[in-house]
């Protein structure tokens, strides 16, 4: 028997899972038939989808559907997300922090010339059941029509939302894990902005938000309170940085010379790289469009511009935090003919995916490429073949072991989905049953904010060891007076997080202190009660 059982064991050992995604760029995993697709983690390998369906015209409706990590439809079929108008469309979705996922959508009654739209936000868990109700929830009480939204996750199983009415006001209200306006029934009026362009919320390091109304960008805490402004005229696009301040970044010029440029302000928003900003590239692409990724202590920049005699040619370029710039000798490009740059994906602190378009040499196709923070190519060098005709519409999320997975349209109304692992193979899910993951090997030391910040009573520290090191991370209060010791001792190269439990301590603001070998950082870190 004992016999039996070790070859059995030696049996599943070397089982490999059958996924269902597909190996084929020219046969990529159809998920549904539709229009406008948005893709998010499940956080477990898989993935979530949105996706208008069953009219091109009014009325839509909303499906959603989910991945699970081998492409499989664990849910069998698409939940529709419900309103109380005929029409639920133009969704945004995020992770909920849970497994589960938030989406954000306009819910439209037509009855031309008149119409009305509302906000509304759902949340879903993993296993499919609406949350917030069978019809979600309004993000405002308003009842002037709303178009433009964005959302991001509150870190505690919420979200918050920041949308634009029709007479170009911007608001913006955070809606709790149980589906309550958290900042009034109508959210909180920002400005007119004299713009119609779509706000961006982000949530920042320190736990706080910035969000970018028209040419305004605000920092506003966790309660709604406005803590600051400043004007983004030129730049935009904000990007989180590792101490709760935010990049900024922008063309500038005209179309005979247009320039990149880019400025990372603090807190209080003054700024901290070189003044005016400091300029990336030139010579772009007319119609190029602007992709940043924060990874570690690096910002990625990808554009289209001239390089090498070529007119339109996808290439990026990295700042280090204090604003210098990586590859000095100038941009990289991923291929010397024409080509247009779709996303940028983290893939792990020292690796950097990059997914674009290709037009000459092989038409019409979505290809994917990774480099590490020397500027080497880590995949074949044409870079990887994802899909055959191009995926349009792209949405694309991590899956989990430092590749991706992206959602988009083929042939129009196709909605399609490709897991591409980190080695830059389609399809590539192989379990080994106690077979342990490969790690993540840091390529810095680095102490991250606490999260969520401020907490109640616990909140996770996380830092990354580049080489084996002894450890130590304090916990001080204000004073300088230890008040606990989370970490003493030596540990292996990798990322870790330790949980900070405060229940007994009293509300303030307390220190924590990385010690490691030729590093020491300290953040600071809010407990209200």
């Amino acid at each position: 028997m004992k016999v039996l059982y070790f070859f059995i064991l030696i049996f599943l050992s070397s089982l490999t899972l059958r996924a269902q995604w597909s190996t084929d760029p020219n046969n990529n995993l159809i998920v549904g038939y539709g229009l406008d697709p948005h893709i998010c983690s499940d956080s477990a390998g898989g993935c979530y989808i949105t996706y208008d369906y069953e009219n091109i015209y009014y009325p839509r409706k909303l499906a959603l559907e989910r991945l699970d990590k081998y492409g499989y439809k664990p849910w069998g079929t698409l939940k529709q997300i419900l309103g109380e108008s005929p029409q639920q469309y133009r969704a945004k979705i995020i992770e909920d922090g849970e497994g589960g996922v938030i989406i954000s959508y306009i819910d439209r009654y037509e009855n031309l010339p008149n119409w009305t739209q509302r906000v509304r936000v759902q949340r879903v868990d993993s296993s499919g059941n609406f949350l917030w109700g069978q019809i979600g929830i309004r993000v405002t009480l308003e009842n002037i029509n709303q178009g433009d939204h964005h959302l991001v996750t509150d870190g505690n199983g919420g979200c918050v939302i920041a949308w634009q009415n029709v007479n170009y006001l911007y608001f913006i209200n955070r809606i709790d894990r149980d589906g309550n306006r958290l900042w009034g029934d109508n959210g909180i009026t920002l400005n007119t902005g004299g713009s119609n362009s779509q706000p961006i919320v982000i949530k920042a390091a320190d736990g706080n938000y910035y969000l970018q109304a028209g040419t305004i960008i605000y920092r506003i805490n966790q309660n709604g309170e406005i803590l600051n402004q400043f004007s983004s005229t030129i730049l935009g696009q904000p990007v989180p940085d590792p101490d709760g301040g935010v990049v900024v970044s922008g063309f500038i010029g005209n179309i005979y010379n247009r320039k990149l440029v880019s400025h990372r302000k603090d807190l209080l928003g003054n700024n901290l790289w070189q003044e005016p900003y400091v300029e990336i590239a030139d010579s772009l692409h007319t119609n190029t469009q602007l992709r940043i990724q924060n990874i570690g202590n690096y910002f990625y920049f990808g554009w289209s511009g001239r390089k090498e005699g070529v007119d339109q040619v996808a290439q990026f370029q990295t700042l280090r935090l204090d604003g210098s710039i990586l590859f000095v000798n100038g941009s990289i490009a991923f291929m010397n003919r024409q080509s247009s740059l779709n996303s940028i994906v983290q893939s792990d602190l020292s690796r950097t995916i990059f997914i674009y378009w290709n037009h000459p040499s092989l038409p019409d196709s979505t290809l994917a490429q990774v480099y590490d923070t020397l500027g080497n190519k880590i995949w074949d060098e044409q870079g990887v073949l994802v899909g055959h005709p191009a995926i349009s519409s792209q949405s694309f999320t991590t899956d989990g072991r430092s590749g991706f997975i992206i959602g988009g349209t083929i042939n129009e109304f196709t909605i399609v989905a490709q897991q591409v692992s980190k080695y830059g193979n389609l399809g590539e899910i192989i379990t080994n049953i106690n077979v342990r993951e490969e790690e993540i090997i840091p390529s810095a030391t680095v102490l991250f904010q606490n999260y969520p910040n401020p907490f109640n009573p616990a909140t996770v520290i996380k830092y990354d060891l580049p080489t084996t090191s002894a450890v130590s991370l304090i916990i001080y209060d204000i004073l300088g007076r230890k008040v606990k010791e989370l970490v003493n001792t030596k540990q292996l190269a990798g990322r870790y997080e330790v949980k900070f439990d405060a229940t007994n301590l009293a509300s303030g603001v307390y220190i924590y202190k990385l010690v490691a070998e030729k590093f020491i950082s300290s953040k600071k870190m809010i407990l209200l009660k």
